[in-house]
């Protein structure tokens, strides 16, 4: 029997102070009292100022970094050669899932403790060890892993509640996805992001994480463009953003991705795809893997109408490929189904099923 494993962050604070608490974690781990912070531009006068706190109640030193906004080897590579040299304590990501991405490459590369700061939550990558590097035409080429999960992540929903909702929605395409991809690859009996066996918890979170979705995403929504939004849609809002984030994460790399992730690899080479965000991707995706595991339709109407009722795509002409043909039905699974995590389900699943799943749903009325 192989042994089972999950992994998770040192540390998970989530609040609207959330923030606040970074100070006092970089002061239990700061000898040389310097941390580099790799921040998105769009966010950055709002760490500019809790830097500026840190350093005035902290006594710790915080340099900034402009996120140049994709994550790929050359940014990296910009970064490390910027941070070699400095004993930084700590290096900090700020922003969406590309900033926090290549903040955790530099970490890695430059053996450094890693704390997270995302202000969107349009994904799950705050408390995995993954990180997904493009190249300059956007087209995933490599998933590295840190050597652990993250040291810290602090999730102020205080800044995530001030991002576009577009962002918040996508978040919830990414979360919605992992019911039904953590039991997809238990049941093929895939080792997960760990190399070895998932516990019971990762499927009792993604199950959790589906039922909260499923629950409050709609009061949650309330929370946006209203002053003063009820009690009831606060509450509903901290808890999808702990589903979306924290369940989520925890969830995918302890219990394995199917088809809704893998089909990333087909859809990101489309320059039509470039402004469609991570988490409606694989809401399309999640789709496609639901009608290749010749789910009915009744169940497939079902999860379209709540996708289509928040927003979220759910054929290829929500994600700009309304024009594709049957050979770039074709040209997208064959890509998806060199995943690794795809093609070890070659008993079960090729290309041309994929193919004809992306067919069936786009028949589905």
């Amino acid at each position: 029997m192989p042994d089972k494993i999950i992994g998770f962050p040192s540390l998970y604070v989530q609040g609207p102070q959330a923030l606040r608490k970074l100070g006092p974690w970089l002061n239990g781990i700061a000898e040389s009292k310097f941390a580099a912070a790799l921040v998105d531009p769009f966010v950055m006068p709002i760490f500019e100022a809790a830097a500026q706190e840190i350093e005035r109640e902290h006594a710790i030193q915080v340099k900034l970094f402009a996120f140049s906004g994709e994550c790929t080897r050359r940014e990296i590579d910009r970064l490390v050669a910027l941070m070699e040299g400095t004993p930084f304590d700590a290096i900090i990501g700020v922003g969406g899932g590309k900033a926090l991405d290549t903040a955790k490459a530099v970490a890695h590369a430059l053996s450094a403790p890693i704390a997270i700061v995302p202000t969107i939550a349009s994904s799950d990558a705050p408390t995995s060890r993954l990180m997904a590097i493009y190249d300059e035409n956007h087209k995933i080429i490599e998933v590295p892993r840190l050597r652990r999960n993250p040291d810290a992540v602090f999730v102020d929903t205080s800044i995530v509640r001030s991002a576009p909702r577009r962002f918040f929605i996508a978040g919830i395409g990414d979360a919605i996805t992992k019911k039904f991809e953590v039991a997809d690859s238990r049941a093929a009996g895939l080792p997960n992001f760990f190399e070895d066996a998932p516990t019971e918890l990762s499927s009792l979170l993604a199950d959790r994480c589906y039922e909260v979705i499923r629950s409050d995403t709609m009061t949650a929504l309330e929370m946006f463009g209203q002053d003063t939004p009820s009690a009831a849609a606060s509450e509903a809002f901290e808890r999808i953003v702990e589903a979306t984030v924290l369940y989520s994460g925890l969830a995918f790399e302890g219990g394995g991705l199917s088809v809704a992730h893998g089909l990333l690899r087909g859809l990101t080479p489309y320059p039509q795809t470039q402004h469609v965000l991570h988490g409606e991707l694989v809401t399309y995706g999640l789709m496609v893997q639901l009608a290749a595991k010749e789910v009915d339709d009744h169940c497939l109407l079902d999860i379209r109408q709540f996708l289509s009722r928040i927003g979220l795509p759910v054929c290829l002409a929500d994600i700009g490929l309304n024009s594709a043909s049957s050979d770039d039905i074709a040209t997208i699974a064959a890509l998806a189904f060199e995943t690794p995590y795809l093609k070890a389900r070659s008993n079960e699943l090729s290309a041309q099923r994929i193919a004809n799943a992306m067919s069936r749903i786009e028949g589905l009325k």
